[in-house]
């Protein structure tokens, strides 16, 4: 079995190395390309490896240097020498070559350089002279092997951050012009400005070699591989094999990150809920330290965008983005750029939609802030739920829903635990349309929340309750009115009052033309709503009224239809949106007329001033136009009843529109 290293594949041999390099074949060809057209005394061209943790810089490389080793033609020119990845202690150039120099040793085998290295540490104090000194046995290294060493150093760029002096890097710079006799291959985690910046000592001096997500084909290979790594690896390719798209979604989730597939493969098991739910957080803090380095390496403002992006979970939009971050669209919508350049985040449209929106191209990231960040303990298991469900599919995930329940009892959870799972597991069964067994579950979970609770704990309503809500929606969907119907009477029964749930009820008895059932639920709906409430149910007590007056017009019953249309002024500020108030003028102003021509003067005078306290002068100019007709009427009603000063009033208010 080949041995794998997700953090130190240096500890390989290079058989086990040569066995698990999957992907890349086509940048190590490159490479190789490269390093056969360097010249014999010209100073050669130096490589760069740029990609984020994970990506397989240290694979890449190392794999390089042991097709060097390989190649008869290439191995008689060349040396490879790997550096450890931490090269914390390399503070100035002297560091730099001594620390070549022993490992080289190692390299080679033949401990005279690094003797040669801590002969010179100890009698020269000198930094430069030291540096000079160690470059030079370099230099005699060539001359005596005929080969030129291959400096593979990671995390070049965290190295000249470590120098105390600019003017090394500079010094480093002109030994590797002048000297023709060592090529230097880097690794970062993006694009540096050490290498990118005007001015800078390596700016444009390095072939880079940009490591991105792998692709569907390096996927199938790099799972294919895995197979004799892990003991159940045969029934996860079953089970990718079985749903179409699986193997995707997880190269999508990963964002291509060959490590990060690597340990979702280890999850892909028929396991309990909450046992993969352990294991997804426990892989989240394994890799805390990536997901803070790769944020860290942002700057400021674009730390904040992305991390906004993040705790949307969702894909946004720019200017939700830029609400979120608390900054102007232009800025937000550069800082997306910025990011979807260096490989965090992605734009995608919707069928629907025709703006771009955004999401983070590491879902695990998404994960990790829902981990750190969330508030609410459902909020963050609902969402794990729904990552773990694009993760597993729907196969596993229904084996999964049975053994969460079992697990929940072996346990002995906690009952606001268990009320957490049940609630969120009960909508996640509730959406799986094709799950036979739904309302068995339904079931076996209202017994879980009897036994560990108690038989009046509020979770066994709301499983009732989103049951036959979920079910009657999916009836709906395929028009199967009565059906649905149904569905949502049961769910008012056998839970508490749902307004929600009689909403669409009172909706679909419409549809089916059964008008006095209609009047009855949608009257419910209101009676429900307090004048005083949130906006958004204010507007669907406002919806609930036209609807329910549009039941009675059909019933022949026209003073109710009026007491309908009536009612619908509680629910309306004169501060709300636009939009509500226009609903609401637009279904009162027929009605100020009608109640005019029957006699009811003051019925009418009523709803026409009514209309021009709700309309603004900013307003559109349809609505104005309303307001204006209203309040002109409402003057020549009242210059008719004698009322010349109210009606004066009322022309005046015209003025206004």
């Amino acid at each position: 079995m080949t041995r794998r290293r997700l953090y130190n594949p240096a500890q390989l041999t290079p058989e086990e190395l040569k066995e698990s390099f999957i992907a890349r074949q086509d940048i190590l060809e490159r490479m190789l390309e490269v390093l056969s057209g360097q010249e014999r005394d010209r100073p050669c061209q130096h490589m760069m490896l740029v990609g984020p943790r994970g990506m397989g810089k240290t694979t890449l490389g190392l794999r390089f240097l042991h097709a060097v080793a390989e190649s008869p033609g290439l191995a008689a020119d060349w040396q490879p020498v790997p550096f450890h990845e931490e090269s914390y202690g390399i503070c100035d150039l002297a560091d730099f070559w001594l620390a070549a120099l022993c490992h080289l040793a190692r390299a080679t085998g033949d401990s005279r350089w690094s003797d040669r290295a801590d002969a010179l540490l100890k009698d020269e104090g000198d930094p430069r002279r030291l540096a000079a000194y160690a470059r030079a046995a370099l230099s005699d290294f060539r001359r005596e092997s005929g080969k030129r060493p291959i400096l593979f150093v990671e995390n070049l760029d965290a190295v000249f951050a470590q120098f105390r002096d600019e003017r090394e890097i500079h010094g480093l710079r002109a030994s590797l012009i002048e000297r023709p006799d060592l090529l230097l291959i880097g690794s970062a985690n993006a694009v540096f400005g050490g290498i990118s910046g005007h001015g800078e000592p390596f700016y444009e001096f390095f072939r880079l070699f940009l490591l991105k997500g792998l692709t569907m084909e390096e996927t199938r290979r790099m799972v294919a591989a895995l197979s004799d790594g892990l003991a159940n690896m045969p029934e996860i390719q079953a089970q990718l094999a079985r749903e179409r798209g699986r193997l995707e979604t997880v190269r999508r989730l990963t964002g291509g990150n060959p490590r990060l597939m690597v340990l979702t493969c280890q999850m892909l098991v028929e396991s309990p809920l909450s046992e993969a739910l352990e294991v997804l957080e426990r892989l989240i803090d394994e890799q805390t330290p990536y997901f803070k380095a790769r944020i860290e390496e942002l700057p400021a403002q674009a730390r904040k965008v992305f991390h906004c992006l993040a705790e949307g979970w969702t894909p946004m939009l720019a200017r939700e983005v830029a609400h979120a971050a608390k900054l102007d669209s232009s800025h937000a919508s550069a800082q997306l750029r910025l990011l979807a350049a260096r490989g965090y985040v992605q734009d995608l449209r919707l069928s629907d939609e025709r703006k771009t929106r955004y999401e983070v191209v590491d879902r695990f990231y998404n994960i990790y802030v829902l981990l750190r960040f969330s508030r609410g303990s459902r909020e963050r298991l609902g969402r794990l739920v729904a990552f773990l469900q694009d993760l597993f599919g729907h196969e596993a995930m229904r084996t999964m829903y049975q053994t969460a329940l079992a697990a929940l009892e072996t346990r002995g959870a906690s009952a606001e635990e268990v009320t957490d799972w049940l609630s969120v597991l009960t909508r996640q069964v509730a959406s799986d349309d094709d799950y036979e067994q739904r309302e068995t579950w339904r079931l076996k979970a209202i017994g879980v929340a009897e036994r560990l609770i108690g038989p009046e704990a509020p979770v066994i309503d709301e499983i009732k309750r989103v049951g036959w809500t979920e079910r009657g929606h999916t009836l709906l969907a395929e028009m199967e009115f009565s059906e649905a119907a149904n569905a949502y009477r049961k769910a008012i029964n056998d839970g508490r009052s749902n307004w929600a749930t009689q909403f669409v009820l009172g909706h679909t008895h419409f549809v089916l033309g059964e008008f006095e059932h209609a009047t009855t639920v949608l009257g419910q709906v209101s009676d429900s709503i307090s004048k005083d409430d949130a906006l958004e149910l204010r507007r669907v007590a406002v919806i609930s009224l036209l609807s329910q007056k549009m039941a009675f017009v059909r019933l022949g019953l026209h003073d109710e239809a009026e007491n309908s249309l009536e009612r619908l002024t509680q629910y309306v500020r004169r501060n709300d949106p636009g939009d509500l108030r226009d609903i609401a003028v637009k279904a009162l102003s027929p009605l100020g007329y009608t109640l005019s021509v029957s006699g009811r003067h003051n019925k009418a005078i009523a709803i026409w001033r009514w209309i021009g306290e709700h309309t603004n002068s900013n307003d559109s100019p349809a609505l104005r136009r309303i307001a204006i007709l209203a309040l002109s009427i409402c003057g020549w009603t009242l210059q008719l009843l004698g009322r010349h000063d109210e009606a004066m009033s009322s022309w005046r208010r015209v003025g206004d529109y």
